[in-house]
């Protein structure tokens, strides 16, 4: 129970650090660190829809995060997203995922973060994410000002 609030403790603070830290990272991340390993990816996004489609089925935005499980099974597995949904696997075997994913109606700025731990050590460095569908324009990129 002590090594279960220990890590508990560790991984939400490294959560914390990066969220006020302002690390976005990319929608699609690197291979993971290692043979062995769990592997957090995630994501924000909009979808138009084709004309003729019903307005509550064309204009969405989708948040989600999903932790992979690499090299072995891996018991006790949680997927948590700050201030939100949690997953929780007792044996995440090798390949399985475990998945959180909202989708709501209209297209405004938006973000995900969280991130996974289990009862086994694994590397670290890409346990915990933030997502964003948020997008700086400036003049150096083209548009107007």
């Amino acid at each position: 129970m002590k090594k279960k609030l220990m890590r508990a403790a560790v991984a939400g603070a490294a959560a914390v650090g990066i969220a006020t830290g302002g690390v976005v990272a990319a929608p699609a991340q690197a291979a993971p660190v290692g043979p062995v390993d769990l592997d957090l990816t995630g994501g924000v996004y909009c979808a138009f829809g084709k004309p003729g489609d019903p307005w509550v089925d064309s204009w969405y935005m989708v948040r989600w995060m999903e932790v992979t499980a690499y090299g072995r099974d891996w018991p006790n597995v949680t997927l948590q997203e700050l201030g939100g949904a949690q997953q929780f696997s007792p044996l995440l075997k090798q390949g399985e995922k475990l998945r959180i994913e909202t989708k709501w109606f209209g297209c405004f700025p938006s973000s995900i973060s969280g991130y996974t731990i289990s009862s086994d050590v694994d590397p670290l460095q890409n346990n915990f994410g933030v997502w964003a569908n948020v997008e700086r324009r400036g003049a150096d990129s083209g548009s107007a000002s």
